[in-house]
């Protein structure tokens, strides 16, 4: 599940992005200036910004009037484009130049089911009392993943105003090397804000950090599991190592009497298998149990098929055979007079 939700794709691109923290500028100032300074260089793909920022620690402006509710983004004209995202309908916004008691937005597929509309028919509708005036959709954006995957994609509006604050800067540089685009976005960072040191983040950093819980608790885990296993074999092989001891007078006696090695590696076997094939379909109805409801917590999630079982039953006998082959076939090939002269 830890490895689901980090390499899922958000339904962005999030890969060679950088995040600028410009909460201690004046971004409507430095935005535009900062912008146009680093597209000049070929290391920069594309410049956007917006109010509110994504990955942990980030958090939406809301918005809620008679029963709906979103979550609201000031963006840059540019938004969709530069990070990726996908309009199903529509067009991107344009940077008004004065306020206007009429919003221009983009909503996201939830939003747009919400209200029952379909990408056909959303373009030009209207929604009424948004932040004391009227809304019209210009586009529909496809639904990604701006929150954790253990919380359901929410009804999202994008919008655009002339005076309020991008303090999130994202810049998309090209594949490979990013050390050059760094370099020449703190050189034009400091020539236009000489003093403020630049504060930035790579992008899927920033989203895998929602994770880090579930990392840590997967590593807990994976090594807890490896030592349970261990010890296991530990003890299977001493279960085994005692067996044979006690049984070596017998096991001479089956070889003198013409018992095959494959048949002695199966006498001392079957027992052993037999507790670990009945131990595993113990096991298997209540970690199923206990893996579901805690999957349940998560509102995108791994589905635990058959599958899953199948190889770790197989996986448990197979160890289990490795351990236990040692000594039985150890005993299996030994002399059988030194065996009935142990007695």
């Amino acid at each position: 599940q830890a490895r689901y939700m980090i390499e899922k794709n958000p339904g962005f691109n999030k890969e060679n992005v950088i995040a600028i923290d410009a909460s201690q500028t004046d971004p409507n100032n430095i935005f535009p200036l900062f912008k146009q300074a680093i597209l000049k260089y070929p290391e920069i793909a594309g410049v956007t910004s917006a109010a509110a920022g994504l990955g942990a620690g980030q958090n939406f402006l809301g918005f809620s009037d008679q029963g709906l509710s979103a979550d609201i983004n000031i963006i840059d004209p540019d938004y969709i484009k530069v990070m990726g995202m996908k309009l199903i309908a529509g067009q991107n916004l344009e940077r008004p130049l004065f306020k206007d008691s009429i919003s221009r937005i983009i909503i996201n597929e939830t939003m747009m089911n919400s209200f029952g509309w379909t990408p056909q028919n959303s373009l030009g509708k209207e929604i009424k009392n948004f932040q004391g005036g009227i809304a019209i959709v210009e586009g529909v954006v496809k639904n990604f993943h701006y929150l954790p995957l253990s919380e359901a994609i929410k009804n999202q509006v994008f919008e655009t105003s002339p005076d309020k604050g991008y303090t999130n800067i994202y810049v998309r540089v090209k594949a490979g090397n990013p050390s050059r685009a760094i370099a020449a976005m703190q050189k034009e960072w400091n020539d236009l804000l000489p003093g403020i040191p630049l504060k930035y983040s790579f992008l899927d950093d920033d989203i895998s950090n929602y994770y880090g819980n579930e990392q840590k608790w997967s590593n807990i885990v994976g090594w807890a599991g490896a030592i349970s296993i261990f010890l296991a074999c530990l003890g299977l092989l001493g279960l085994v190592s005692l067996a044979s001891i006690n049984r070596t007078k017998e096991i001479g006696v089956r070889k003198v009497l013409g018992a095959s090695v494959s048949s002695v590696i199966t006498l001392l076997s079957k027992d052993f298998l037999k507790l670990i094939i009945v131990s595993f379909a113990i096991a298997t109805p209540v970690a199923y149990y206990f893996m579901h409801r805690w999957l349940l917590d998560y509102a995108y999630r791994i589905n635990i098929g058959w599958q899953v079982f199948a190889i770790v039953g197989l996986g448990t006998i197979s160890l289990a055979l490795i351990t236990i082959g040692f000594h039985a076939i150890k005993a299996a090939v030994a002399n059988p007079v030194k065996s009935l002269r142990t007695e």
